[in-house]
């Protein structure tokens, strides 16, 4: 059975903003590189700021698809509020902020993938980085790859393992975090799970927190790919039953 995520026309625009480091410092720039595993995360790198200011970033990497490895701000509540291979925040005051880089899944792509990035900082508001920002990935697909900062998904999806299906219920009312329920079939629980932060990045739907990880990655003309990481079950596979509905 085939199954996919569909994403809804948004109910209002969302303006991108930029990343900064320091409140009314002068503009300045900080080069990054490392590697990523090829369907995860690298750590966060600190980026504390002292009050409102601008913070930009470019990403280049070995994926097979450039736009599949992205650079995500991450706020200090720990929601992301931009991503892509390029992206841009405003804060609003100051904080510690975060920049950290992911990659969506992609079999063509190595086990591990080198990147290297730019992050500038400077007053909100304004331009911060020289070169032009990296146009964001365009729309396409099922999911699309637009940069959506935050979604509101419901639905419920299943992945095949040893011991029989593994379930993802998510459920996001307006203006609420997402509750999801999982089903763990190897230990035989259920376990309903409220306060988690969901985002859509690229093709890619994260949903995290109190320790759990979702990612639900679309592949045009192929069934979507889904891990999940716990500290007590752990589960990846293609979806084979289900549907989500994103509201980005």
């Amino acid at each position: 059975m085939t199954t996919r995520m569909r994403v809804l026309p948004p109910l209002a625009a969302l303006a991108l903003g930029c990343l900064v480091f320091a409140g009314s410092a002068a503009a300045g720039t900080t080069s990054f590189s490392g590697t990523v595993r090829n369907g995860a995360c690298d750590a966060a790198r600190a980026v504390p700021v002292s009050g409102a200011s601008r913070i930009e970033v470019t990403l280049a990497s070995t994926a097979q698809n450039n736009t599949n490895v992205l650079a995500e701000i991450v706020a200090p509540n720990g929601q992301t509020v931009a991503g892509g291979s390029s992206a841009a925040y405003d804060t609003p005051g100051g904080g510690t902020y975060a920049v950290r880089v992911c990659s969506n899944y992609e079999a063509m792509s190595p086990p591990q993938l080198q990147y290297s990035g730019l992050i500038g900082t400077g007053p909100a508001g304004q331009r911060v980085l020289v070169e032009p920002l990296q146009p964001q990935p365009a729309m396409g697909g099922v999911l699309g790859a637009r940069t959506t900062l935050s979604a509101r998904v419901n639905g419920r999806i299943a992945i095949r393992t040893r011991s029989g299906l593994a379930w993802f219920t998510l459920h996001t009312a307006s203006n609420t975090p997402t509750t999801l329920r999982l089903v763990d079939p190897v230990h035989h629980l259920t376990r309903v799970v409220r306060g988690m932060t969901a985002t859509y990045i690229g093709k890619t739907l994260r949903v995290t927190g109190h320790g759990l990880r979702l990612v639900v990655v679309h592949r045009a003309g192929m069934r979507d790919h889904v891990s999940f990481t716990s500290s007590r079950f752990k589960a990846s596979g293609v979806m084979v039953r289900g549907r989500f509905q994103i509201i980005a």
